[in-house]
């Protein structure tokens, strides 16, 4: 008995969900080693979305996966992409990725650590927005 048109579509959003997760699970940054099915597991149940480590390993290996737009969002909300991104929306690019992991260290900062970290940035974009415009001044004066 062959496929569905509707089995195969499901086929090919199940592989496209679990290759972004994977990918997910995987870091991206440096001093952060992967993601454990536990660990979101236990992040999720702590956010109000129950799940376990095992429905999370079903998500990333079954063959054919249909979770729930629940799970889904509760996953993207996680990881900092939009839940689109799961069912194939635009790859969000490097910066986002590093937005996101910057992102998941400050909500581990306490407030005032959050303070400080905001007004250096502040700084970093003051500086660097009168560093353009001291650039196109000079560019046009003809310097």
């Amino acid at each position: 008995m062959s496929d569905t048109p509707d089995d195969q579509v499901e086929d090919v959003t199940s592989r496209l969900i679990q290759t972004r997760l994977r990918e997910l699970f995987q870091a991206t940054s440096e001093d952060r080693p992967p993601y454990t099915e536990a660990e979101v597991a236990r992040e999720l149940t702590k956010r109000g979305h129950r799940i376990t480590a095992e429905g999370i390993r079903n998500l990333l290996r079954s063959p054919r996966i249909n979770p729930k737009a629940t799970t889904l969002r509760a996953l993207a909300e996680f990881f900092g992409v939009p839940a689109g991104y799961l069912l194939g929306d635009d790859e969000p690019e490097a910066t986002s990725r590093e937005a996101r992991v910057m992102a998941r260290s400050f909500d581990k900062l306490n407030p005032r650590s959050r303070r400080s970290l905001a007004r250096i940035i502040d700084e970093f974009l003051h500086l660097e927005e009168a560093v353009r415009d001291s650039g196109s001044n000079a560019a046009g004066s003809g310097k």
